[in-house]
């Protein structure tokens, strides 16, 4: 540790450390004083959800003897993901408390606010708080316990000298994440365009001709209990909400294309397999049936084109799923073969290309935020030196472009 640096329970470096009340859904009222929960807190940031928003009236806030927080404060979530999360709260233009699952921060005149938010982003931090958490089914950490993390506390001046160089970092970093996120986006759009493109090119080679997919295609739904999974088994077995499994028997022996008829997964997808394998109800397989007119491959591209509208048709609450009718009346294009395959040819190379772009993209991503922990890690043992920090400030690439695939 630097000479000046020093060490200092958390609880003890607070003029206000306490957690929120106890507020019941029968206390809560439309409008009022501001109840800020534990969704509100995000990882070094306040969440709004202005539009989730729940009030406590001025009455009930006496009547419970609730303690304000004010903005500057300090909210810590005891509960995941992850337990210790904080964030600064900002001014609301309203009065404020919140929940019995936050922990009130009001650091003393020898702490600055922003410095302990970053410190509470930080691994030593975080590790910190782990090793105090209890519970089985639902990891928290008690006030008490979290009053016992040790912070490493510089001079006033030292203090501000790194919140402003993080400022600065982490506004790059942000900044550098939003334009790759954007990239991202691009390249997604792109993909959507060319295959639209390509769609519309089938119409135009077809003549017009097309059919429903119940007139060229069988349609089975899979049957086999989950139950029958078992590791280092000699057939895949397809479900919707789980990656390719074995078993030890099969109840198909074809060449198919698979939809997932539910987004248990988090999405519908489509996936192209042959030999013997299994799949779970709620997975339909599509075989062909047409004499030769249609291609397995121009198949798939034409479901997973069609899988926003699928998505849109969708019913259910939570989880939502296909009627296999939805599936039956989809109109497919019908060119000669060979324009098919060609057609399939073009869209697996631009599925390539930017399935690489992404690749790279979300490496990118990742090594931005190794870059955070790093930064972070050198910050509160003493090192973070401001002219190491400026190459960062760099960091911020060029806006998102549109992307042309070769």
């Amino acid at each position: 540790m630097r000479k000046g640096w020093r060490n200092e329970l958390l609880k003890n470096a607070c003029k206000v450390f306490t957690d929120g009340n106890w507020i019941e859904s029968k206390d809560q009222s439309t409008e009022g004083i501001r109840l800020v929960q534990t969704g509100n807190i995000g990882f070094g940031f306040f969440r709004d959800k202005e539009d989730k928003a729940r009030y406590i009236s001025e009455e009930t806030f006496e009547r419970l003897k609730c303690t304000e927080i004010l903005p500057g404060d300090l909210l810590v979530s005891r509960l995941p993901d992850p337990v210790g999360k904080s964030c600064i709260i900002p001014d609301l233009e309203s009065k404020m408390i919140t929940g019995v699952d936050c922990t009130i921060i009001r650091p003393k005149e020898h702490l600055l606010s922003e410095y302990l938010g970053y410190y509470q982003m930080s691994h030593q931090y975080l590790k910190d708080v782990e090793s105090r958490v209890s519970g089985t089914t639902r990891s928290r950490i008690s006030r008490k316990n979290l009053g016992l993390i040790e912070i490493p506390i510089p001079p006033l001046s030292e203090q501000k000298q790194i919140v402003e160089i993080l400022d600065k970092a982490f506004a790059a970093i942000d900044q550098a994440k939003a334009n790759i996120e954007k990239n991202i986006e691009n390249a997604k759009e792109l993909f959507q365009s060319e295959r639209e493109q390509t769609f519309r090119s089938a119409m135009d080679f077809s003549n017009g001709e097309s059919a429903i997919l119940k007139k060229i295609c069988t349609i089975k739904t899979g049957k086999l209990n989950a139950n029958a999974m078992v590791e280092n088994g000699q057939y895949p077995f397809f479900t919707c909400s789980r990656e390719i499994y074995s078993i030890n028997e099969y109840a198909f022996d074809t060449e198919a294309v698979l939809l997932a008829g539910n987004n248990a997964s988090g999405d519908f997808n489509v996936k192209y397999y042959k030999g013997k394998f299994n799949a779970y109800q709620r997975t339909y397989v599509i075989t062909i049936n047409n004499n030769g007119r249609l291609d397995y491959s121009f198949l798939k591209h034409k479901l997973e084109h069609n899988l926003q509208v699928f998505k849109k048709q969708s019913v259910g609450a939570n989880t939502r799923f296909l009627k296999i009718g939805m599936i039956n009346e989809l109109e497919v294009p019908l060119p000669p073969i060979n324009v098919q395959q060609n057609l399939c040819l073009k869209l697996d190379k631009i599925y390539d290309q930017t399935n690489t772009l992404m690749t790279t993209f979300e490496k990118k991503l990742s090594s931005l935020e190794e870059l955070k922990k790093s930064i972070l890690q050198k910050a509160f043992v003493g090192e973070l030196i401001k002219e190491e920090t400026e190459s960062i400030l760099q960091m911020a690439a060029e806006p998102g472009v549109k992307y042309k695939h070769k």
